[in-house]
């Protein structure tokens, strides 16, 4: 597998156009053309994970916090020793930040999951679109163009896959000199039985969508339709959770700490109100304050929560349980893991980061 192919996997798992501005996502350092020996996956990239990637025979980094956020003008060894280790042993680095963070299926919902919370809803939508494709071919073809359709990527609603809707119907064409009919005869209308196949796919897949039509159908120039639909997509920035049942909050805080393994939280208890409807960010969710507040979140789980912050959140009935940054992103190693072998990339190719930890100590 070469590093462009790893790259296209990553960028359908979670599109890059979805990071925000102030990103950094995509490819950071790499040769595109350069065969993978393996892949170290990491929260950040250190000088501690840079010997860990030589050790292991990783001659490339997908991490999730980009190295590079702002342009450099130069590279020392002594003011840039981790640019400096990374460029001089030749290793590429490939990072999913907020793109994955957005994404359907990326780390909040991860997270979501194993705190066995059932999402409603983003907490801020992202800006991808959905699509609807409406294509016409020869009824005999539609169960091999459908088949390629779905595995292009079509037809994913909510949880249900493959869905389409199909209805039989008259096509005519009349074909001009210089061209190649699959069925018909030069300057003679055709009139033909025809299925009519309706389905949705993501903005990420278009060019793959468009792409299989013209591998797939036998018409030299298929006639299809694509629109934008006006619905609400499931990736964003976050998400909204229902807690079942519904739990006073030390206890729940208790069940977070638990389960997400960490040594400690902040929390701001701005009621004592039982907890049921849940805003999760992780990361560092502390402007997102006003958006849980008017999805009537009872409480906020997040990460690097400033003083006023907390303050506003106390004062508009928010509850927080403040994560360090860390203790929610350390998830992203095992929640890319599985994507990218669902997505078939050799489990020898991969490997988990044991290098990982937060900057900070406790005293």
């Amino acid at each position: 597998m070469k590093i462009r192919e790893l790259i296209n996997i990553i960028e359908r798992i979670a599109p890059f156009f979805l990071q925000q501005s102030f990103d950094n996502s995509g490819v950071q350092y790499a040769d595109l053309d350069e065969k993978i020996k393996k892949v170290l996956i990491c929260l950040d990239v250190t000088i501690e994970t840079i010997e860990e990637a030589l050790k292991q025979n990783c001659n490339t980094i997908l991490s999730h916090h980009p190295l590079f956020f702002q342009p450099l003008t130069k590279i020392t060894k002594q003011d840039n020793p981790t640019t400096f280790q990374l460029t001089h042993h030749h290793i590429n680095l490939i990072s999913a930040h907020t793109n994955y963070d957005l994404a359907e299926n990326g780390l909040n919902d991860y997270v979501g999951r194993l705190l066995e919370l059932k999402k409603i809803d983003s907490l801020e939508p992202s800006s991808e679109k959905i699509l609807k494709l409406a294509l016409y071919v020869p009824e005999k073809y539609q169960d091999n163009l459908l088949n390629a359709l779905f595995k292009a990527g079509a037809g994913r609603i909510g949880n249900y896959n493959e869905t389409s809707f199909t209805f039989p119907g008259k096509g005519s064409f009349k074909p001009p000199e210089g061209t190649k009919p699959f069925i018909g005869n030069i300057g003679k209308r055709e009139l033909i039985d025809e299925t009519k196949i309706e389905t949705v796919f993501r903005e990420r897949d278009l060019d793959r969508i468009i792409e299989t039509i013209y591998k797939n159908h036998p018409y030299e120039e298929p006639a299809y339709d694509i629109y934008q639909l006006n619905i609400r997509v499931k990736s964003g920035i976050g998400l909204i959770a229902r807690l079942t049942p519904e739990q006073n909050l030390t206890d729940f805080a208790v069940k977070v700490k638990n389960i997400l393994d960490i040594p400690y939280l902040r929390m701001v208890q701005a009621n004592n109100k039982k907890i049921n409807t849940i805003a999760l960010c992780t990361g560092s969710g502390g402007s997102l304050i006003n958006q849980a507040h008017q999805k009537n979140a009872d409480l906020l789980i997040t990460g690097d929560i400033k003083h006023h912050e907390a303050l506003r959140a106390r004062e508009i009935g928010l509850n927080i349980i403040d994560i360090e940054h860390f203790h929610t992103e350390k998830y992203f190693v095992p929640a890319i893991f599985e994507q990218l072998i669902e997505a078939q990339v050799p489990k020898n190719l991969l490997y988990t980061s044991k290098k990982m930890d937060s900057p900070f100590q406790l005293f």
